[in-house]
């Protein structure tokens, strides 16, 4: 014996619709003026960046030393 109602069966969430047309604006443009994200990372690895030496921090150096004394 059942309380509740029953649900209907799940309806298709998304209607197959076809994709929308691109924009007229789209056919002008150049695609070698402006290279994908894709493109701009193909010649260098992403390890590169990781490794490229980094100026420390003035609070990471520790104090300076003292100037040498010219005199001497």
């Amino acid at each position: 014996m059942r309380l509740g109602k029953k649900s209907p069966p799940p309806k298709n969430a998304r209607p197959e619709t076809p994709t929308p047309p691109k924009p007229s604006w789209q056919e002008h443009l150049d695609p070698q003026e402006r290279p994908s994200r894709e493109q701009r990372a193909a010649d260098h690895s992403p390890l590169e960046s990781v490794l490229e030496p980094v100026p420390m921090p003035r609070w990471l150096r520790g104090r300076r030393r003292t100037p040498r004394d010219k005199l001497s």
